[in-house]
């Protein structure tokens, strides 16, 4: 059985909409997106379930899950009533508009437990964000007395040197700082190279023979690891490794049944030469000659089972994560 019996840290995912499509994405969030969110009832059955699995503490993430500040309102009420605190909630700040609305919406957030954000700095949410926001939303979250956790202080002065009022995409920041800028940005910010981000950086990462990778292949025990995992708005467990890969959270649980979930077995069990094995032998995936790596592999037969062959498989969920990559 598939089956997690404890739980350290994490993330509660409340909505894969976004108002960026961040080339670096690893949970590939964009504004195609359905408008979907958590809801008051998921929210309370996953905050209990942590909480009886040991996990005392999460932060909220998306997509940007201040899109929708009166929604979040009702996914902090289920974590106060389940005793699971939030550490922080991820934002990009677009959704800021003046004071007086940013005001009402931090001061909402602190009477439920919410004393810190997390605020997105960095080149790639630049590219739609303008840094006015994010600073202005700093001074707000100083003005009612809301913690910062600033990611990655390391750009401000980056993106101090550009116009603050409009958005600049990555090939200005290159022309401006020099062609090496792109190259280095993955290492400065400490990319996870899954999903867009993975798309995005591709055609630039060494290749691998695939008989090569099927050598090397191991179990991905990461797919049920402990620390930072999320869980998103439809009960998804989705692994820090790999998101694209999931299993609902309340089957894990108790056991989830392998032959349901053959393609996160696969991977988990023997590594993805298990499941390019798999993919072969019954869906008829045809191997290229290299790969990026073996994420690389991975992800490519993924995409194929879930945008070529169009199949509804249990642990390819959701679906998004290859539509909108």
């Amino acid at each position: 059985m598939l089956k997690i019996g404890y739980l350290v840290s994490g993330g509660i995912i409340t909505n894969y909409k976004c108002s960026s499509k961040c080339k670096h994405c690893c949970y590939a969030s964009s504004p195609e997106w359905p408008d979907d969110y958590m809801t008051p009832s998921m929210a309370d059955e996953i905050f209990s379930i942590l909480k009886s699995l040991g996990c005392h503490s999460v932060h909220i993430g998306g997509g940007e899950p201040l899109l929708k500040p009166d929604k979040i309102l009702d996914v902090l009420q289920a974590a106060k009533e389940n005793n699971v605190d939030i550490e922080y909630i991820e934002t990009n700040a677009s959704w800021y508009r003046d004071e007086a609305s940013a005001d009402a919406v931090l001061k909402d957030l602190k009477k439920y437990g919410v004393h810190t954000l997390l605020i997105s700095i960095d080149p790639y949410h630049n590219e739609y964000i303008p840094f006015w926001k994010v600073k202005a939303l700093m001074v707000a979250c100083s003005r009612v007395r809301m913690g910062v956790l600033p990611w990655l202080m390391d750009f401000w002065a980056d993106l101090d040197a550009m116009d603050d009022r409009k958005p600049h995409s990555l090939d200005e920041y290159a022309r401006f700082f020099g062609q090496d800028y792109l190259l280095q940005l993955p290492k400065r910010y400490g990319l996870n190279l899954k999903g867009r981000a993975l798309k995005t950086y591709k055609p630039r990462m060494k290749k691998q023979p695939f008989e090569e990778i099927l050598k090397e292949s191991k179990p991905c025990r990461l797919l049920s690891g402990i620390y930072h995992f999320h869980v998103d708005l439809y009960g998804n467990f989705v692994p820090q490794s790999c998101p694209g890969l999931s299993i609902p959270l309340r089957e894990l649980l108790n056991g989830a049944d392998p032959d349901k979930y053959r393609i996160f077995y696969n991977v988990e069990s023997f590594g993805v030469g298990g499941f390019a094995e798999l993919a072969i032998k019954e869906y008829g995936y045809d191997p290229k000659a290299e790969y990026a790596g073996k994420c690389d592999l991975c992800y490519d037969i993924r995409s194929y089972l879930v945008l070529e062959r169009g199949l509804d498989l249990p642990d390819l969920k959701p679906e998004g994560h290859y539509k909108y990559a």
